[in-house]
């Protein structure tokens, strides 16, 4: 239990807003000199040109920090990391990477700075932003395409729960296997449902999830409304365990 608190503790920490601000934070002087050192052939940088990115890297570095915030990269979570998620970064890393052009041949005309380390930088950016997104989303659900027996927690123990645990149990292959039920109607709790019970209510997912060793959550509350989904969801999230409806 105790391993299961930290594990959970740990990957809370991860999903800090302020830590995956300083991880985006820390991408910015890596696509920059990045750009640099790609402009040279991945060679070593004229000591001139060297010198002018670390003059203008707080520029860098305040703009793409402004532009992160202003196009929201840390209202959601690395573990629902979409489409949309890659569209805000694409986003503040072009208009980052444009206002920091901009001021640059304002005040010196690209004196020092080859054009093409913008591309570059921008391209890079959004690998090192994108990447580890997208790699964080996979290694939380890769048991879900790895395949194997999951051991599955039923979220709603009406009428969809009852017969969608019917059919987990009738499929000959038992890749899902129901380990209990979680509902708000303090009357099921203690009930069996085809021989699975209700174990508590929805603020026990994370509890549950390190006692019962779950693999997933399935949520199955046709009827539920859309905050009510919400805070499952987010509780989901809290227990570090992947969920589907």
């Amino acid at each position: 239990m105790d391993r299961q608190a930290d594990k959970r503790l740990g990957l809370a920490r991860l999903r800090h807003p302020l830590l995956v601000f300083l991880h985006d934070f820390a991408m910015v002087p890596l696509a920059w000199f990045g750009a640099h050192w790609l402009r040279f052939n991945m060679g070593s940088i004229p000591p001139e040109f060297l010198s002018t990115a670390w003059r203008w890297l707080p520029l860098v570095l305040g703009v793409q920090a402004t532009a992160f915030i202003y196009f929201g990269l840390y209202r959601g979570h690395w573990r629902f990391a979409s489409l949309p998620d890659m569209l805000r970064i694409l986003k503040a890393v072009g208009v980052g990477a444009l206002a920091a052009l901009a001021v640059i041949v304002l005040f010196t005309r690209l004196e020092g700075v080859p054009r093409s380390v913008f591309p570059g930088y921008a391209v890079l950016l959004t690998v090192l932003l994108g990447g580890p997104r997208l790699f964080y989303r996979w290694f939380k659900d890769r048991r879900l395409y790895l395949g194997g027996d999951q051991r599955v927690l039923i979220a709603g123990a009406g009428r969809a729960g009852e017969m969608l645990v019917r059919d987990l149990l009738r499929d000959p292959r038992r890749s899902l296997d129901p380990v209990g039920f979680v509902d708000d109607d303090g009357r099921k709790r203690g009930m069996d449902i085809h021989g699975i019970r209700v174990l508590g209510s929805t603020t026990e997912i994370p509890r549950l999830v390190g006692e019962k060793e779950i693999d997933l959550v399935l949520l199955s509350m046709p009827s539920a409304r859309s905050e009510q989904i919400r805070r499952v969801v987010e509780l989901c999230e809290e227990a570090g365990v992947p969920f589907r409806i």
